[in-house]
């Protein structure tokens, strides 16, 4: 039975939302209850959530069943604070072995983010992933009681040779003590063709912490490249980030740690290695590196560059290329090259200007990131089976 849209809004631990038929669908929809999600796809029908808003303790969308064809528009998701000891705030959506996920223009707050696992879909232009000018603020999987899940903005996980795959236009603001994200972007064991690579470009990215901010150690970044697959076909390969901003991030901003062909350019990596009140970050180390971290043969990792970049990443003690700077990882980036380096010192007003060049960008190219209002005409009905 078809119902308007404003029916289904706002009741607090409602049941969730089973989409069986394919169709459009908005409302607001809540789970108090980790286990359940706000709503679940259960249909390989094309489907689009439209103008909704989703609060929950767990995950809020759930297309794990396969062969999901969802596009995710406008929407807000709100994670809740855990209610039990040892949970995590709910990710914003995990997909696994889906046909084709698009997630447009849409505002995440205090998420796990979204998580996508393996992939069915052709790569073609209507069966790939698109993940394009979302607003997200505190990437999170932090428990009540300490301790906490890795999160990340966007993890791909065995997504391989997949065309036409694109991660842009996202903002992400992570803020110390208030997130708890581990690499923004990952790509572990995931592809895209030679023909078509995995494309991350035009984002930017602010925040990736320990918890608390001024701990020593923290492995995550900006962006990464990851997996341990054991051959050229099963590793990560064919990814380019290019045109990104990345400020203010413990460890690196941008490291290539598994795959081949692989290639960042064209990219800002910034941090002062300051909080916003002049404390010391101590988990810092070089803003970018190509490392075999997986100890893997030169016929799987190879083929990496990261060249023509801007770099000022600020490390008391190391000299590279200026003192207290770490801008390329030492004995780590042979194939570092073409690197514009910025002028000491690198302060807080530096990363300020990033956040202003952002903006500059943004206007200049009339992208809008985010949710629309919607329009006063938009009529949208929601099928609930």
């Amino acid at each position: 039975m078809a119902v308007p849209a404003s029916e289904q809004a706002g009741v607090p631990g409602a049941n969730t939302l089973v989409i069986k038929r394919g169709g459009v669908y908005s409302g607001t929809f809540r789970s108090t209850n980790p286990d359940k999600p706000c709503i679940r796809i259960d249909t390989n029908e094309p489907v689009v959530l439209r103008y909704c808003r989703l609060e929950g303790t767990g995950l809020l969308i759930d297309a794990r069943n396969g062969g999901a064809r969802l596009t995710v528009q406008h929407c807000t998701g709100v994670a809740l604070a855990p209610t039990d000891d040892n949970a995590a705030p709910g990710r914003f959506l995990e997909a696994n072995s889906a046909t084709s996920l698009a997630v447009t223009n849409c505002e995440m707050r205090q998420t796990g983010g979204i998580v996508v696992y393996k992939w069915q879909g052709n790569g073609s232009a209507s069966q790939t992933l698109r993940i394009l000018r979302n607003k997200v603020h505190n990437i999170t999987g932090r428990y009540r009681n300490g301790g906490g899940r890795k999160s990340h903005f966007m993890l791909l996980n065995g997504v391989l040779q997949v065309a036409n795959v694109e991660i842009a236009w996202n903002q992400v603001l992570n803020e110390p003590d208030r997130s708890m994200v581990e690499d923004n972007i990952n790509i572990y064991n995931s592809s895209g063709t030679s023909a078509s690579p995995i494309r991350i470009h035009n984002n930017f990215i602010r925040g990736a912490y320990p918890v608390p901010a001024t701990a020593e150690t923290f492995t995550g970044s900006g962006v990464t490249t990851d997996g341990d697959g054991s051959s050229p076909l099963t590793c990560t390969a064919n990814v380019e980030a290019y045109q990104n901003q990345v400020v203010s991030t413990c460890n690196a901003a941008m490291n290539i740690a598994a795959g081949h062909h692989v290639r960042y350019h064209h990219n800002r990596m910034v941090s002062s290695s300051q909080l916003p009140d002049g404390r010391t970050l101590k988990a810092t180390y070089a803003a970018t590196s190509v490392f075999n971290a997986y100890n893997k043969p030169r016929s799987v990792f190879f083929a990496n560059k990261i060249e023509n970049n801007t770099i000022g990443f600020a490390k008391s003690g190391y000299q590279v290329p200026f003192a207290n700077r770490h801008d390329l990882s030492t004995g780590h980036c042979p194939t570092c090259i073409g690197n514009t380096h910025m002028p000491n010192p690198i302060t807080l007003e530096t990363e300020q200007q990033e956040w202003r060049l952002w903006l500059q960008k943004l206007s200049r190219a009339g992208v809008e990131i985010g949710p629309r209002p919607k329009a006063k005409a938009l009529a949208v009905r929601a099928k609930r089976v």
